[in-house]
């Protein structure tokens, strides 16, 4: 499921919904206006995102409301953070090039 979240979030459209959505819950109709995209597309985009586990929505009328799965979010963060602890060298500055010269002779 965790690679379904980076697949969804590689797409720049994707990406921009959940940036909105991280201000506050939107329905389809808010987020095709703000973005400037067709309703198809918005709903398109709100499928992938909600498959991967990212968003979670409700219904209130007519409208759906999609909002972040936070859970999910922090899963995420957590991954991410995890993978920048285990390697110093990133912290550091140190190139993983300038890390094998130095060890190996290239």
């Amino acid at each position: 499921m965790m690679i379904d979240m980076y697949k969804a979030l590689a797409d720049e459209n994707r990406y921009e919904i959940v940036r909105l959505l991280a201000e506050k819950s939107l329905c389809v109709c808010e987020i095709e206006a703000k973005m400037q995209i067709s309703q198809n597309l918005a709903s398109h985009h709100l499928s992938v995102l909600k498959k991967s586990g990212l968003i979670d929505n409700c219904r209130c009328g007519k409208n759906n409301y999609y909002s972040l799965n936070q859970e999910s979010l922090n899963k995420l963060i957590n991954q991410l953070r995890e993978l920048g602890d285990k390697n110093e060298n990133i912290s550091t500055g140190i190139g993983m090039c300038d890390v094998q010269k130095a060890t190996r002779n290239c």
